[in-house]
């Protein structure tokens, strides 16, 4: 199991890696320039796609009328 975890965060930061040279980079002559762009919020980023991804939802409104399915 602990492998796991090692191979999913290496294939995660090599992802991270790569769309940072490749979108957020600007190039220039000599090299492109890396902007700042950490890795915790890539990871945030990816946690959220994929909440909206599953559809979970985190608390169930309250206060709210019934919905059309309820009606007899």
């Amino acid at each position: 199991m602990r492998l796991l975890y090692v191979v999913v965060s290496l294939l995660l930061q090599n992802v991270w890696r790569y769309l940072h040279y490749k979108y957020v980079a600007t190039p220039r002559r000599g090299g492109r320039r890396l902007w700042w762009w950490p890795y915790k919020e890539f990871v945030n980023m990816v946690r959220r796609a994929a909440w909206t991804a599953l559809a979970v939802r985190r608390a169930v409104p309250a206060n709210r009328p019934p919905d059309d399915r309820f009606h007899r």
